[in-house]
């Protein structure tokens, strides 16, 4: 179970911060107290093995403790969005099966009456403040006789993390113990991670990097966690680290193109920033040279993973991604890379095709998608949809997602690589590049971008720069200025927005 990668830490560093979440903190040794006597309280109200639990819950120190809780009585962690909507909240809760909820007073009142009403099967619903649990029982004809959870499978289902989908449903992605234990093991290598580190983790915690690459890398190596529930502003991202003095943070391009260009960012001191971990986007090589240049001292990660692999496939440090310029680096440890062609034929070096993953972190398949699993998964090896290529050192390069191809006048466009050169033009702040229908060209390829700050941005002076880095069928047919972009939790730009 997930809870015994932490055995080590709570027997070595009790009287450690293991989480500090607002300026309220627990130590390792409170924070396995409060686990034991939440699990406790769990299992005596009927959570059993295998039972679906949910956490409905944003940053806050209640998080772990809910977490770990769960997977000490042996049931699935199935952590859910807050801000969902109740409907599909409702909809999400009995196609996954989930039995119990655990959330914070915050939201008591705002779910019972709809969820009571709505979902037959859930028994009820726990409500956390820090140590203290309470218990609201929907289904008492519903109950079974509690019995204390003794051992694990590591090939168990411990999580099932959601991932957008086609239908209003999202996809649900089932990771086992062994699933997420092999990446947690490949993370902590190559961070290089250690007791003296101080982790950020400031994205929203249901997303599968801020479960697994974060919050249970730091807790695994004896870290001291940071954590924040006030919105992610590059301010409030730099006060943390200069109070804190954080060694570790991790962080999506987004959230790195608002820091760099803020116009206070010298006022704060950053010295204690040994590494600057990024992914879930495509990065412009420009602004690498950038980070590089505004952060000497600390060493750049860039990584590239998917949930369906728990979630990180490859990594590349700083040398090498100003070497090789738009690589997304070599496997993590245990991890294999391939890729292939339409008949799965694994190609050569510099061939471009599909991006196939093998390795201990690839999933157990999607919850009740017996097809799409059967589809994505093909004799152990996760096909991952998206496009690359390895190049003769065996570093891998992301060209994009086939599901994003923009197709002009007949020649296939990738919206990545447009969006890469975009970003490193002065002023941008955040792009989207995606194909928009035309009469004449089938798609044309525009870009919508959002400046720095107001800053007064020329269109014609914008595609003069992307004439000097991009072939002229790549170029945007039309470029627009927009206030902002809506994004996921995770904070990636949402692909398919209105605009």
């Amino acid at each position: 179970m997930l809870y015994n990668l932490l055995k080590k830490s709570f027997n070595e560093h009790g009287d450690k911060v293991a989480v500090n979440c607002d300026d309220i903190f627990l130590t390792f040794r409170e924070l396995d107290e409060s686990i034991r006597a939440i699990s406790c309280e769990l299992e005596s109200r009927g959570v059993n093995k295998g039972d679906h639990v949910a956490i409905l819950m944003n940053n806050c120190i209640e998080f772990p403790e809910a977490f770990f809780a769960i997977s000490l009585c042996g049931a699935v962690i199935v952590p859910f969005y807050v801000n969902m909507g109740i409907h599909k909240l409702t909809k999400t809760i009995n196609h996954y099966d989930i039995k119990f909820v655990i959330t914070t007073s915050k939201y008591e009142g705002e779910f019972e009456t709809v969820l009571q009403k709505e979902c037959c099967f859930l028994k009820g619903i726990f409500y956390l403040d820090f140590k203290k649990l309470s218990y609201m029982e929907f289904h008492d004809h519903l109950q079974k006789e509690a019995g204390k959870f003794d051992s694990a499978d590591m090939t168990d289902l411990a999580l099932i993390l959601f991932s957008s989908g086609t239908t209003n449903l999202p996809k649900g992605i089932m990771l086992s113990n062994s699933n997420i234990s092999s990446n947690v093991e490949a993370i902590s290598n190559y961070l290089k991670i250690g007791l003296n580190d101080n982790v950020l983790l400031i994205k929203n915690i249901v997303h599968v990097s801020s479960i697994i690459g974060e919050m249970i890398v730091s807790l695994y190596n004896g870290c001291t966690l940071i954590m924040s529930s006030s919105l992610a502003t590059p301010k409030l991202i730099l006060e943390l680290i200069d109070r804190y003095q954080i060694t570790i943070f991790f962080a999506v391009p987004t959230i790195l193109y608002s820091i760099l260009n803020y116009r206070y960012l010298n006022k704060f001191s950053l010295k204690s920033m040994k590494t600057l971990q990024f992914y879930g986007g495509s990065i412009g090589t420009l602004i690498i040279r950038e980070l590089a240049a505004a952060f000497p001292w600390a060493n750049l990660i860039y990584s590239y993973g998917l949930t369906e692999a728990a979630p990180r496939v490859t990594y590349c440090y700083k040398d090498k991604l100003l070497e090789k310029e738009g690589t997304s680096g070599t496997p993590v440890q245990g991890v294999e890379v391939f890729i292939l062609d339409k008949e799965g034929v694994s190609l050569g070096a510099g061939e471009m095709g599909e991006i196939a993953v093998k390795g201990p972190n690839v999933m157990l398949g999607y919850y009740k998608d017996r097809e799409l699993s059967d589809r994505v998964l093909r004799d152990g090896i996760l096909h991952t949809g998206d496009l690359g290529c390895l190049d003769k050192d065996g570093y891998l390069f992301v060209t994009g997602r086939r599901d994003n191809l923009i197709k002009q006048s007949g020649k296939n466009i990738y919206p990545e690589e447009i969006e890469n050169v975009l970003a490193g033009y002065k002023g941008v702040l955040e792009v989207l590049v995606r194909g928009e229908q035309d009469d004449l060209l089938g798609q044309k390829v525009t870009a919508y971008i959002v400046p720095v700050d107001d800053y007064l941005l020329d269109i014609l002076e914008i595609l003069k720069y992307c004439r000097l880095h991009l072939e002229d069928y790549k170029i945007p047919k039309e470029v627009i200025i927009v206030k902002e972009l809506d994004k996921t939790p995770s904070e990636k730009i949402v692909r398919r927005q209105e605009l």
